[in-house]
């Protein structure tokens, strides 16, 4: 337990907290410090990284223990403590290490609500719970803060990522009746009715993911850099404690569409040599760098490279008898799993087509063609 940090993307890492409960930790630039905070409510740590080595004490004996920060209009500000579910403190930037912290109030719902996630559009903060999405300006004065409820449902903590499509800046994340959801501060769209329902011919649908249990607590999303990606990780099965698929919507071409076999219990965007790559860890510990192709990373760690794409325009509109050929060239032994995106009919068929390469001559080549089927509108 605790919080480490890695300097080359994962394959070594070094302690910088300790005492920390194995949980889920958020991390929150604010000013010139990195703020951690955690679900298991631990207490707010702040890393000025100029030593680099360790995290402190966010105002030791008064910060409150909290699950969210956010840092907005020169506060810094978090959310949900461990004895206020709906609680909202903050803190001028220039004393959020030194305050005794004794700025805050609850924002208005029913008892059993709580604060799951904080994020801003533009110059506005929004802060939803279970139940409600509030917009939060500070006017100053007696009282400082001012709050609207501006929708009548609430995202799930850890889906809320940030994309711009269609020249706006947009909330994307999945809310408690299991609909992923893109909010602009203004209006809001249910963009999953697609895959909302089973419809016999995939493993997925989202009507499969429990209401109790874990199905919603480890739901987890991150957007790709590389391939402007929003990539949403859920479990299906009632009991399942791991995730198991991914939803991903593409911000280029707004094909949406899921990835079975998508056992990622976490993920985070790294940078290494001023790119940036999507860096995820699946159950057994191991560290996987997402959709580079191995281009242009030097180590490579675990590799997972998602192409969904065959043709720059989507099946729905191609015509049959396209073809693609794909072409391996063997560096080393072992195998290669293959699915195609092509016919929804087979895309989650197990077992999944497997080409085996041995590196025993001089130069192997395996070449595999795919005839594209009748056409369909699959998203």
């Amino acid at each position: 337990t605790g919080i480490y940090a890695s300097s080359d993307m994962g394959v070594t890492f070094v302690n910088v907290a300790t005492t920390r409960t194995q949980n889920y930790e958020y991390f929150e630039r604010s000013r010139n410090v990195l703020i951690a905070t955690a679900e298991s409510y631990d207490v707010p740590m702040y890393w000025a990284g100029s030593v680099g080595t360790f995290f402190a004490t966010l105002a030791p004996l008064s910060a409150p223990s909290v699950k969210y920060s956010i840092n907005h209009q020169g506060f810094l500000i978090l959310l949900n403590s461990s004895t206020r579910k709906r609680g909202f403190y903050y803190q001028d930037d220039n004393t959020q290490i030194t305050s005794a912290w004794p700025n805050n109030f609850d924002l208005p719902s029913s008892a059993d609500d709580e604060i799951t996630v904080p994020f801003t559009l533009g110059k506005t903060l929004y802060v939803s719970t279970r139940y409600k999405i509030f917009r939060v300006s500070y006017v100053g004065g007696n009282p400082d803060w001012s709050y609207q409820s501006v929708r009548d449902w609430g995202f799930i903590p850890r889906t809320v990522r940030k994309m711009s499509l269609k020249g706006g800046e947009l909330a994307i994340g999945m809310d408690w009746s299991r609909r992923v959801r893109i909010f602009d501060g203004v209006d809001d769209e249910v963009i999953s009715t697609n895959i909302e329902e089973d419809n016999s011919m995939c493993d997925f649908a989202t009507e499969k993911i429990s209401f109790a249990g874990s199905g919603l607590v480890v739901s987890h999303a991150e957007v790709d850099p590389l391939e402007y990606e929003y990539r949403l990780n859920v479990a299906i099965g009632a009991n399942s404690a791991q995730t198991t698929h991914a939803i991903v919507l593409n911000g280029r071409s707004l094909a949406f569409y899921p990835y079975s076999n998508q056992g990622f219990q976490c993920m985070c965007v790294a940078e290494s040599a001023s790119r940036q790559f999507l860096v995820a860890a699946d159950r057994s510990g191991r560290i996987h760098i997402l959709n580079t192709g191995n281009l242009d990373v030097t180590t490579a760690i675990n590799d997972v490279y998602d192409s969904p794409f065959l043709y720059k325009v989507t099946p729905s509109v191609s015509q049959k008898s396209q073809k693609i050929d794909l072409y391996f060239k063997a560096e080393s032994s072992g195998n290669i799993y293959y699915q195609d995106r092509a016919d929804l009919s087979s895309v989650f068929s197990d077992p999944r087509k497997i080409f085996n390469i041995q590196n025993n001559v001089s130069s192997v080549g395996i070449v595999q063609s795919i005839d594209l089927p009748v056409s369909q509108n699959i998203y």
